[in-house]
């Protein structure tokens, strides 16, 4: 085989407005005076729906809100002045909708753009499909454009109206036309960050109004959840001190969303030494059962509270009080590292790393505690068999200053477990590992790594040092420091790499570093790359050839098990039983995954760039 060949369109979610009540501000358009802002001298959620005039904006209200049979909408008159609801069914459901006349001109002095769209939360513009829609595309360009240059948060929402008099290839033309027509108007104007959602409605069939509706009360958890860790009082208003889940599917499902609530907030705080745990929440508005069919509220605390070990608490006030206690805290277990960034300056900072059993005292709470921090940064994280005494804990601290003396802030950890090997050794798995976001991008994952290796390197019990279901990012971390380490022994020198991968490096990388086979091989080429000419083409060649031969072990192998079934089996049943790559894609596949290794292989070699 030859080697030597080198080289959605969706529309978003709903967002609609909520339940409303049946007493209308029906006060007429007199401009500053019916847009003043003490109408709504709480501050409420603000939704606008906009339009052109006839294009169904009341009928939707009067129906879907207010009951009124689709028949009876054919009676309602053109709206000429702007309709408030006010949205307060309860002390959880409370928001405004304010419906626009059609006529209204951006460009009158009294029409307040900064006071409508600066307090607005989302905008809903409803477009008559069974009409010439020019002019409505026109006027959806100029609201929205206008809106986003006061608010650029708002969530754009667009109604292709009264669909019930179109066939369904005229809905799904009229669709995709008004989705392109307003789309590249927007892009032509600059406007390409600006989302719109697009919806096919009639108050005939106006269940998916309630579903657009419900679509309001769903939150991106990722969004929502807000994590701290708190030295100080302060922390709890700095918003700088925050920071999010990198996922939170292993809590509120596949979709990472939460139903119920709108603005919500999640806190989830820990105190930055002994990690005592805050949980609280607060949201504008909650969805009401009585006014979509049952439609209840997601248990946020209940799902969150279920992982957390017992004892957090709910009361903030009581956890800012916990702060005092951080005085007292002390690291667990034995000081196997120091490790410090800007030495020298004002801004230096120093981390000790430390290793300890379950058996520490304190430390089994401690733990329990610790490792909720995994569902939001680590996929398929599971809570460990702590009483099993196989497991090793390595865990980081910032010492910082606090009022003339110290104290600790946990910045992260990993867990190994000690397996057997066969016949009389042992070889640590690594299983966690976690380095918080607030303390990444110092240095401290590939720390930790050569604190865990260096814990191993001196017993001649330990055959080798594996990995369990490595991340990307720790992939990359291990690739990093695996290279950085093998690079100073004899058999990595650049002359031998260029030689080609031999039995002296499995030897040495294991011996001296406890690096196994797989890994070895992974570490040679990446060295080998970087002792590569690239600008010569013979040695450049080389290199690849040598890459692919290991890639293309797979595929001779399949060569080899088509062969032997070619003798067992008949044509009929070795066609059903089997599918073979042909040559040409067997080598466009190694190509492929050349080029993903050797992008790979530059990133590591960026780094290790950047250590010198």
């Amino acid at each position: 085989m030859s080697y030597e060949q080198e080289e959605e369109d969706h529309y978003g979610p709903g967002y609609e407005v909520g339940s409303y009540t049946k007493d209308y501000n029906d006060g007429p358009y007199d401009g500053e005076s019916d847009l003043n802002v003490n109408s709504n001298p709480e501050g409420k959620p603000r939704i606008l729906l906009m339009g052109l005039r006839r294009s169904g904006k009341s009928s939707i209200q009067k129906v879907v809100f207010h009951k009124m049979s689709p028949n009876e909408t054919l009676f309602l008159e053109s709206t000429n002045k702007i309709v408030k609801d006010e949205i307060s069914n309860s002390s959880f459901v409370q928001f405004q909708i304010w419906d626009f006349p059609g006529q209204v001109d951006f460009f009158d002095s009294n029409f307040d753009c900064e006071m409508i769209f600066g307090g607005c939360g989302a905008l809903v513009f409803v477009i008559d499909a069974q009409d010439d829609y020019i002019d409505a595309l026109m006027k959806l360009n100029l609201t929205v454009t206008r809106a986003y240059k006061v608010n650029p948060n708002i969530r754009f929402e667009v109604f292709i109206h009264k669909v019930d008099g179109l066939s369904d290839d005229h809905k799904i033309e009229a669709q995709r036309d008004i989705h392109q027509r307003a789309n590249d108007e927007l892009m032509e104007e600059g406007f390409d960050s600006v989302n719109l959602s697009f919806y096919l409605t009639s108050i005939y069939d106006h269940s998916s109004y309630k579903k657009n509706v419900l679509q309001t009360f769903i939150i991106d958890s990722n969004e929502a959840l807000d994590l701290k860790l708190v030295r100080k009082p302060s922390d709890v208003e700095n918003e700088e001190t925050t920071f999010k889940p990198e996922m939170s599917h292993q809590i509120f499902g596949e979709n990472e969303s939460i139903f119920g609530y709108q603005n919500l907030k999640i806190s989830l705080y820990y105190t930055a030494g002994k990690l005592n745990t805050y949980l609280g929440m607060k949201y504008t508005s909650e969805v009401d059962p009585k006014q979509f069919e049952g439609a209840i509220a997601d248990d946020v605390m209940g799902a969150i509270s279920a992982k957390l070990p017992p004892g957090y608490m709910t009361n903030l006030d009581d956890f800012i009080s916990t702060l005092n206690k951080e005085q007292t805290f002390k690291p667990f277990g034995e000081l196997l590292s120091t490790y410090s960034i800007n030495k020298g300056s004002a801004t230096q900072r120093n981390f000790e790393l430390y290793s300890c059993t379950i058996e520490e005292t304190g430390f089994r709470s401690y733990h329990e505690r610790l490792q909720s921090f995994l569902l939001w940064y680590v996929d398929a994280a599971s809570f460990i068999d702590v009483d099993d005494d196989r497991w090793r804990f390595y865990l980081i601290f910032e010492k910082y200053p606090h009022d003339g003396g110290y104290r600790y802030a946990i910045c992260g950890y990993a867990t190994v477990y000690l397996y057997f090997a066969y016949p009389n050794k042992t070889r640590p798995r690594i299983s966690q590992f976690l380095v918080l976001p607030p303390f990444q991008r110092l240095g401290l994952g590939a720390e930790l790594l050569n604190v865990i290796y260096r814990s191993f390197l001196k017993d001649s019990n330990i055959l080798d040092i594996t990995v369990e279901d490595p991340s990307e990012e720790f992939t990359r971390l291990r690739d990093f420091v695996d290279a950085q380490n093998c690079k100073r022994l004899p058999s990595f020198s650049k002359e031998k790499l260029l030689q080609g991968f031999n039995a002296e490096m499995v030897e040495e990388a294991q011996r001296d570093l406890k690096i196994n086979k797989k890994q070895a091989r992974r570490v040679y080429e990446i060295l080998r790359f970087q002792a590569t000419n690239l600008a010569d083409l013979e040695e450049y060649r080389a290199y690849r050839l040598d890459v692919k031969r290991r890639l293309n072990i797979p595929y001779q192998k399949e060569a080899s098990d088509y062969k032997k079934l070619q003798k067992a089996l008949n044509a009929e049943e070795l066609r059903s039983t089997l599918s073979t790559s042909t040559k040409e894609q067997r080598i466009e596949n190694l190509d492929k995954q050349y080029q993903t290794l050797e992008n790979e292989y530059r990133h590591i070699l960026e780094r290790l760039a950047a250590t010198h």
